[in-house]
């Protein structure tokens, strides 16, 4: 699936390119598709190949079970356009279906008789807390520019992605299963879109960034090193780990309309939203597992573990966060103290679950000293950057910098903090006290959504921003180096691999300048550290 592969099975090579009325059509080994030609924002040349099909429907007998190969198709597939999504708990319209297992690849040029391109690729998969997101949310144009392939897909997400009776049954994780076929679909057939099967890249943003931490853990891709790049990796915390007769469940499960399926798992999921709901589950409604071992398991041993003993596929990564995760709880300042002043009245509320306080004693004494870390003893409701900082660290900081601290120690990897507040983007309050970059900011500078292709009319900072960004993570992707060289654009910057044997934690931060530095978020880390080293135990499940 990505350098140095060792799957065994059949590579097809350029077997079938031609063109109908301008149009390019690619065998594949399957069926014949067909793909349109078009033009980027800034008028390159690509061509297009969206809604492929990458697995069976998952529809009937396949609810809730791995993915399956799609059947060969006579005739000619149109993959000219993709308006299906999976169901998800955000949405309710006439785009959402079941039968939403499709790729979409963007390729700036095509083989043919005497070229054979040999692209890098790039696959994305999208975010939204497994519960939300669809692939067509993304555009290719800005990679494209860089000669990169590029590549989306659908995977099911919600009760249908995630769903599991711990058992046999259901054991869940589906959602990750169909992002492993989805990866393996494009290795064995990037070949015909001019892509390289050993220059695959993969990325993922929020909950598509723990995504690439799953992939990369999973056993069955051992002797595939995809180079990974990871945004805002929370894959240590608790968040994104759930702990749900299985059989007649499951039969009759099948039975229910898909609509009304959703709309069910959707009632969950904003139950679980609540803030003592929230505070009592520490985790998603519908995400990862750990399964009971099975033929078709995913995930069977918890992250951390397998971090600290190097478990895990040895490929660079380029993982970090942005200045202020959740800035976006401010976004009104009195539902954001109401909320506080449930977590004041409830301090235990503040106490992680992979603690393993069990007595009411504790949890309190615990959560007081978690408050205390951000507040200096006062009360979240006086201090309303405390507490947004708190829940940054809390929800996702400090879990990314285990994760890249013992990832380090096995294989190479590069830390960032984006903390540009440029002008693309949403737009939160500011507190003084806490840093001013929300959740997936970066994504906005990155990547190109339909209102953010052409940002000639931005200020002169946020369109050198892009330019850096790009430059900085095409680099990454075609040397698996973000700096190999120095140059002028990125101010000579020379981005060193994370090495924390010393006691160093040296990381590039992406602001108005380019600068190394070291120990993001150093006291408050520190602060969580000690607090873990005095439990009465070391095994932990998250972190």
């Amino acid at each position: 699936m990505f350098p140095h592969l060792a799957f065994v099975s059949v590579l097809f090579q350029i077997n079938y390119l031609v063109f109908i009325l301008g149009d390019p059509l690619v065998q594949l080994p399957i069926g014949q598709i067909l793909g349109r030609e078009a033009t980027t924002f800034e008028d390159i040349h690509f061509f297009a190949f969206e809604g492929v099909p990458y697995a069976a429907p998952p529809l009937g007998p396949l609810r809730f079970k791995p993915p399956q190969p799609h059947d060969n198709w006579d005739g000619i597939l149109s993959t000219t356009s993709l308006n299906t999504t999976c169901f998800q708990s955000s949405m309710d319209t006439d785009q959402e279906s079941e039968d939403c297992l499709y790729i979409n690849i963007y390729t700036p040029e095509l083989p043919s008789d005497n070229n054979d391109p040999s692209l890098n690729v790039l696959i994305f998969i999208h975010g939204g807390g497994f519960n939300v997101g669809f692939s067509q949310d993304y555009l290719p144009d800005l990679f494209l520019r860089q000669n990169i392939i590029f590549v989306t897909f659908n995977y099911r997400l919600g009760i249908f992605g995630f769903a599991s009776t711990q058992d046999e049954v259901i054991p869940g994780n589906n959602g990750l299963k169909d992002q492993q076929f989805a990866l393996k679909w494009t290795h064995d057939n990037i070949r015909v879109f001019g892509g390289d099967p050993n220059k695959i890249t993969i990325m993922g943003q929020s909950s598509g960034a723990v995504s690439v931490a799953h992939q990369i853990a999973y056993q069955n891709n051992k002797g595939c090193d995809p180079r990974k790049r990871n945004f805002s990796t929370a894959s240590l915390n608790s968040d994104f780990e759930t702990n749900n007769d299985s059989q007649a469940l499951l039969e009759y499960l099948r039975t229910v309309d898909a609509k009304d399926l959703d709309r069910a798992g959707f009632d969950a999921f904003i139950i679980g939203t609540s803030a003592e709901n929230y505070a009592l589950l520490q985790g998603l409604i519908w995400g990862p597992v750990i399964e009971v071992k099975n033929e078709d398991a995913f995930l069977t041993r918890k992250m951390y573990g397998m971090l600290n003993a190097g478990n895990f596929l040895s490929v660079p990564i380029l993982v970090g966060f942005n200045s202020e995760e959740s800035l976006s709880m401010g976004e009104d300042a009195d539902s954001l103290k109401t909320l506080m002043q449930q977590y004041d009245d409830h301090v235990e509320w503040l106490v992680p679950k992979d603690m393993h306080i069990l007595d009411n004693p504790g949890l309190k004494t615990m959560g007081e000293t978690i408050r205390n870390m951000y507040t200096g003893g006062n009360l979240y409701v006086d201090n309303l950057a405390a507490s947004i900082t708190c829940f940054s660290d809390n929800i996702l900081n400090r879990a990314v910098l285990k994760y890249a601290e013992l990832f380090s120690s096995f294989s190479d990897a590069y830390f960032y903090q984006f903390s540009y507040d440029g002008q693309l983007g949403p737009r939160f309050p500011h507190y003084d006290g806490a840093a001013t970059v929300n959740h997936a900011f970066e994504m906005f500078y990155l990547l190109c959504y339909q209102m953010n292709c052409d940002i000639s009319d931005y200020p002169d900072s946020d369109r050198l921003n892009r330019e850096r960004l790009l430059a900085l993570w095409s680099n990454f992707i075609k040397y698996q180096n973000p700096t190999p060289e120095p140059i002028e654009l990125l101010q000579n910057v020379t981005w060193p691999l994370l090495d924390t044997s010393d006691g160093n934690f040296y990381y590039l931060d992406i602001n108005e300048n380019l600068e190394i530095k070291n120990h993001p978020k150093e006291g408050r880390y520190k602060a969580w550290e000690e607090v873990y080293q005095n439990l009465p135990y070391d095994d932990f499940d998250t972190y």
